[in-house]
């Protein structure tokens, strides 16, 4: 997958959570809360290119991305919280959140040109593992504080 097409398929999952994030603080989510998983699909996607023969990432490659995408999620998880009105339950209207996302998604392109150990398909690989990473457990957690709201709500 070239570098272009990495960057179009990066845009397009960026701009997805973006506006699920908009539409949770004006629009109730779901009582299951499902939705708040679906980036986690949106971004799997990038998983295959694992498949392209020109990929050789390293382990210590592949935690260091790991890694990288747990520290990201961190203020991404204090900041997203929710609150409840008369008609369902919403994402906090919170734009540090949005902030958050423009600023890491500005430091992946800054860190795509600046980068130049790695070849353009094991690079990009690895800043869709980071983001993978920090999509994944930021949603998680996510997902669980919503169930844990909606639960003290049922009682």
């Amino acid at each position: 997958m070239n570098a272009t097409v990495s960057l179009c398929i990066s845009i397009l999952i960026f701009l997805m959570i973006l506006r699920g994030l908009m539409r949770g603080m004006h629009k109730p989510i779901k009582k299951t809360g499902s939705p708040l998983l679906l980036p986690i699909l949106y971004i799997s996607t990038s998983l295959f290119q694992l498949f392209d023969p020109k990929l050789h990432i390293q382990g210590n490659q592949a935690i260091t991305a790991i890694l990288i995408g747990l520290v990201v999620a961190v203020p991404l998880i204090i900041t997203t919280n929710f609150e409840v009105r008369s008609d369902g339950t919403y994402f906090k209207n919170n734009k540090t959140v949005i902030i958050i996302l423009i600023g890491i998604f500005a430091l992946r392109f800054v860190f795509v040109e600046t980068i130049t150990s790695m070849d353009a398909s094991t690079l990009a690989f690895f800043f869709n593992l980071v983001t993978f990473s920090y999509i994944v457990v930021w949603r998680l957690v996510s997902f669980t504080k919503f169930r844990r709201m909606s639960q003290r709500l049922l009682t």
